[in-house]
């Protein structure tokens, strides 16, 4: 019993003797963080979403993506996994995609699902999808020409 009090505080003494580095932080939490909400974004994904895909809760994700808290290497591959994005993404700047550089994945999962539609059906609503656009781009012209004038 003597014995092992003996080791227990050399070995307490060896580990406060011991010298730690400290942590040094290579890519920023928020950074990181940033990437991973642009990407469940374009991926048309909600935070609840995500985070059961990773299996962790939605306030673990949210903490994740303010740059509250960091993330793993484990965690970045299964989230690269989950939105279908390298590593690369997630922890380099220069390779996270620019938003308007793709198109969004919640109007491609639309797209998809007109096209189980019927010919008919799919012509009636191009004709007014086509109306709601042109609408829209006059409404643009009309403000650009008021602010010129302004």
């Amino acid at each position: 019993m003597e014995i092992s009090r003996v080791l227990h505080s050399a070995s307490l003494e060896r580990e406060a003797t011991v010298p730690r580095r400290p942590k040094q932080i290579v890519v920023s939490y928020k950074d990181v963080g940033e990437r991973i909400k642009v990407l469940r974004q374009e991926k048309g994904m909600t935070q609840v979403e995500l985070a059961q895909c990773l299996e962790i809760s939605q306030s673990n994700l949210s903490a994740i993506e303010r740059g509250a808290r960091g993330v793993t290497v484990n965690q970045v591959v299964r989230i690269a996994r989950a939105l279908g994005a390298s590593t690369d993404e997630i922890l380099v700047a220069e390779k996270a995609p620019a938003s308007a550089s793709r198109p969004k994945k919640r109007l491609i999962r639309r797209l998809l699902k007109i096209q189980e539609l019927t010919e008919k059906d799919q012509r009636i609503l191009l004709e007014l999808l086509d109306s709601f656009v042109m609408a829209a781009q006059r409404k643009r012209q009309e403000r650009a020409k008021s602010d010129k004038v302004a």
